[in-house]
């Protein structure tokens, strides 16, 4: 936790910090292009991954052969993908009429290989949770990486800054990575339970590949439909806003319940009081600041980004009800995934690869992306409950005693916007014209007004809270 915390918090802060500098320099069809490009090199690298990260971590006694066997795998796949991607490059500029996706991919292909040889690595120390050992390669990667792509965008290097950056990062956290993991490959494969592990894997990547399929459409669709690589990078640039506090503690989150819920498997008792902590926790923290960035996303386009950005404002407010969803729901997967339920995620995955899709494209032809949005919003949380109710009965509990838990800080988070809208809109309307001066304000009181609520109420999530913060601390006074 002490890791983890630190870490990542540090982390954010500076990637954050960078991505605001570049973002000024840069222009949106910048972050179209890339964000066109990423989606082929990311699902390339998820089949080359082939799931096998997850089955090591599953499978506790796997011995070095299989792990080799893991390792050639990726490796293997990882460099058929790149070379493939590579070839394909013109008919995917073609396709999607913009020439320059041609130069980038072939380049950005390389990241393939330059990941798969973490593969083991990585998972071995997540298996015994040396998540000291992780947050490390991530924090030299990124030490590594921040300068590099702040000295390319200031030297003008325009798409490549972004390109350069997904190489970069990548390839330094691998060599930490395998540096810190106590293995080393050797020229064998085989072993008892390859095939167990091949069939564990092969599910969980068709559940992997297929979700991963659906959060990328959306960028694909307004490509292809509207044609414009600027609107696609608003879009990407709105999204990466919205779901700023998810992304803050998903990975976090994702890196702690997956082996630990993998351990608690067989107790049923247990697991479910580790789903409801990490259910209150996550969502005290995302649902206050989804609907703060909702409320307040006028002006913290403004003094982040830029005037050139305020089109993605209204695209933010859109999009935080679906970040702050799908942060929270996020544990669901791996409950389910710990009570061996590849088979229902598998087909709940493929559902909403055809419901989501077929749902963005017909909001992006009613209204552009205001309209993918909210159709493909409405999508989700319609299947999502059918998620939640089967992780629910592995966890013999229901909705009414989710509601039980969740309500003190819905509450709160109700109280919160319903202040901060009348703020905004009779208060600080006609007193203040600076929206830096606005947005601190209107962001205090939010902050005060939730948690003055949430204190009111009583709700366990305050000393759970507390506790959390004990364990982060703990190690820092101790070294003091």
């Amino acid at each position: 936790m002490f890791w983890i915390a630190w870490s990542r918090g540090v982390l954010q802060i500076l990637t954050f910090a960078t991505t605001l500098l570049v973002a000024r320099i840069l222009v949106p069809a910048d972050y179209g292009l890339m964000a066109l490009a990423t989606t082929f090199t990311a699902h390339a690298g998820m089949l080359a991954e082939m799931g096998l990260g997850s089955a090591i971590i599953q499978f506790r006694d796997l011995d070095r052969r299989e792990l080799d066997t893991c390792f050639w795998i990726t490796m293997t796949l990882a460099v058929m993908l790149s070379v493939a991607l590579s070839l394909g490059s013109p008919a995917v500029a073609r396709w999607f009429a913009v020439p320059r996706l041609a130069d980038l991919l072939p380049t950005l292909s390389l990241v393939l290989p330059l990941t798969a040889c973490r593969v083991v690595s990585d998972s071995l120390l997540r298996k015994r949770l040396a998540m000291d050992r992780i947050s490390q390669a991530e924090i030299i990667g990124a030490v590594v990486t921040l300068p590099v792509t702040v000295a390319c965008a200031l030297g003008g290097l325009g798409v490549w800054t972004l390109v350069i950056g997904y190489l970069v990062g990548p390839a330094v956290r691998s060599a930490a990575t395998c540096a810190f993991a106590p293995w080393v490959p050797a020229f064998r494969i085989g072993g008892e339970k390859v095939k167990d592990v091949i069939r564990f894997s092969l599910a969980t990547l068709g559940i992997r590949f297929m979700w991963s399929m659906r959060e990328a459409a959306n960028p694909l669709v307004l490509g292809k439909i509207t044609g414009q690589a600027a609107i696609v990078g608003l879009y990407t640039m709105a999204d990466d806003v919205a779901h700023l506090p998810g992304m803050k503690i998903s990975p976090v989150i994702n890196m702690l319940t997956s082996p630990v819920m993998a351990e608690l498997q067989d107790n049923i008792t247990a697991l479910r009081e580790a789903f409801y902590r990490t259910v209150r926790l996550t969502a005290a923290i995302v649902a206050p600041m989804s609907a703060g960035i909702a409320l307040v996303a006028d002006d913290l386009v403004l003094v982040l980004l830029g005037p050139k950005w305020s089109p993605a404002a209204p695209l933010i407010s859109l999009i935080s009800l679906y970040a702050a969803v799908r942060a929270i729901d996020g544990v669901l997967p791996s409950v389910l995934f710990a009570r061996r339920r590849e088979r229902f995620l598998f087909w709940y995955c493929l559902v909403l690869l055809v419901a989501m899709p077929g749902a963005a494209v017909l909001g992006a032809i009613w209204n552009g992306a205001p309209g993918l949005i909210m159709f493909y919003t409405a999508a989700y949380c319609t299947v999502m409950i059918y998620l939640a109710k089967e992780a629910l009965t592995e966890l013999k509990g229901g909705f009414a005693e989710l509601w039980r838990q969740m309500w003190p800080i819905l509450g709160a988070t109700v109280a919160m916007a319903a202040v901060v809208l009348l703020s905004r809109e009779f208060v600080l309307a006609e007193l203040v014209d600076l929206p830096l001066i606005r947005l601190g304000l209107l962001s205090l009181t939010g902050a005060v007004t939730y948690g003055a609520v949430l204190f009111a109420i009583g709700s366990p999530v305050l000393s759970e809270g507390a506790e959390v913060a004990g364990w982060i601390l703990r190690r820092y006074r101790a070294g003091i």
